[in-house]
């Protein structure tokens, strides 16, 4: 059987400069530092975490030197990241890459022109130009995206998963879905879109409410999952 690269990242939600332990059956969720948390992972088997930060989107960057502390696991950071200001602030958390949001298209391309490598595009499924948008910034270099689908329901199921079937077959760029996964039957669906170009999965609220641990979901895609695929960390990394 061929084993196809597919990472799976759990998600670390930041407010008021906590996120939430992984979920222990039986427990109240706790609580600590980002790096304390991002080392619960790594202790899990994780080798990339997605850290969604929401004080620095709303203008607070303090959680980042707890972020450039943590080790054992690769980060990729979103925060709202879509000017010159925001990602110089970013790049002081040391993450391994760090998604930007295409708000200012001048500054998205200049900017993929200097960082492609270290760079992925945020991108919801359900913008009325994201189909247009995509050759742009596949020209601009952009090697990576982070998909998601802001619906409040039926997220990459049926008649929502073929949009980003589309998209993974219009680009040569790797592709993250970001959540949409609420059980491990939509995991087994996503696997499907792998030879397409989908190459990793962000799993957020079941790894916290209780309806599957991240072993678990390693073990639902054991067929297509690759846990080194995307490398442990580079301790020589300048990131």
């Amino acid at each position: 059987m061929s084993l196809y690269p597919l990472a799976l990242l759990p998600q670390v939600t930041i407010s008021q400069g906590k996120a939430q332990m992984p979920l222990v059956p039986g427990t109240d969720p706790e609580y600590a530092s980002p790096d304390a948390v991002i080392a619960a992972w790594v202790e899990q088997g994780a080798a990339w975490v997605h850290v969604v930060d929401n004080d620095a989107a709303a203008g607070d960057t303090s959680n980042y030197a707890h972020l450039a502390k943590a080790t054992g696991a690769h980060v990729q950071l979103a925060a709202d990241i879509a000017d010159e200001q925001s990602l110089q602030a970013a790049l002081t958390a040391k993450p391994s890459r760090i998604v930007i949001t295409p708000t200012d298209l001048t500054w998205t391309q200049n900017t993929l022109a200097k960082h492609a490598d270290l760079l992925a595009v945020g991108l919801d499924i359900r913008a009325a130009n994201v189909f247009d948008l995509r050759p742009t910034l596949d020209d601009a270099g952009a090697t990576r995206y982070v998909v998601h689908d802001v619906a409040t329901h039926h997220h990459w199921r049926h008649e929502d998963r073929h949009l980003l079937k589309e998209f993974c077959e219009q680009t040569d760029s790797k592709v993250v879905a970001n959540g949409g996964i609420a059980h491990l039957e939509d995991l087994h669906t996503l696997h499907e879109l792998v030879p397409s170009g989908l190459d990793g999965i962000i799993l957020n609220e079941p790894l916290y409410n209780g309806n599957f641990m991240y072993a678990e979901a390693v073990a639902a895609s054991a067929d297509r999952f690759d846990m080194f695929f995307w490398g442990p960390p580079d301790p020589n990394s300048s990131w």
